[in-house]
C-alpha cells in the first residue's frame, strides 16, 4: 500500500490543511504483522503550494472557509489539485481537513486517516496509522463501559 503524508521543509508531519503543506512524502507500506515495513519512495512539492509560493491566507491554512467559499467551484476544483500529488496511494495521514478535500481525495480513490495533534515525527505518524488501521479492522463491536 502507499501513503501520503502533507510534511514542512524539515521533514515534520505538517498538521494544517494538507492543501497548503509545502510537500508530500510518499511511502510504501508492506508485510503482514508482526513483520510491517515501511520505507520513503519520494518526496514531492506540493502542486498547489508552488503558483502560491506558500503564501496562504490564515483561512487556507486552517481550513476555515466560510460558507460562500466552501461552496464555490474554483474553491471547490482548487481542492483537486491535490489529487495530482498523491495519485496512486491508498491513504493521505492528515490533521485537519476541511470537507471539500474530504471530498476530493473520496473521489479519487484515498481515504483520509486522521492523525492526533500531538504527533510531529513521521515514523510516529506511521505508527499511529498502522495501530489505527490494524484496530479499526478488528473490532467489531465497541460497548461503552459503565
Amino acid at each position: 500500500m502507499k501513503i501520503a503524508i502533507p510534511v514542512r521543509h524539515e521533514m515534520t508531519f505538517y498538521h494544517d490543511n494538507p492543501c497548503t503543506a509545502p510537500k508530500f512524502a510518499l511511502y510504501a507500506v508492506e508485510g503482514k504483522a508482526p513483520d510491517i515495513r515501511y520505507r520513503l519512495l519520494s518526496v514531492i512539492e506540493n502542486p498547489w503550494s508552488r503558483p502560491k509560493c506558500d503564501h496562504f491566507s490564515e483561512e487556507q491554512i486552517q481550513c476555515a472557509c466560510d460558507e460562500d467559499r466552501r461552496n464555490n467551484v474554483r474553491h471547490i476544483c482548487e481542492h483537486y489539485a491535490l489529487l495530482d500529488a498523491v495519485t496512486g496511494c491508498s491513504y493521505l495521514l492528515a490533521d485537519r481537513y476541511c470537507e471539500n478535500t474530504a471530498r476530493a481525495l473520496r473521489n479519487g480513490g484515498i481515504t483520509l486517516f486522521k492523525v492526533p495533534p500531538i504527533i510531529d515525527r513521521i515514523d510516529g505518524v506511521i505508527k499511529n496509522f498502522l495501530i489505527g488501521s490494524a484496530l479499526a479492522s478488528k473490532v467489531q463491536h465497541i460497548n461503552r463501559a459503565s
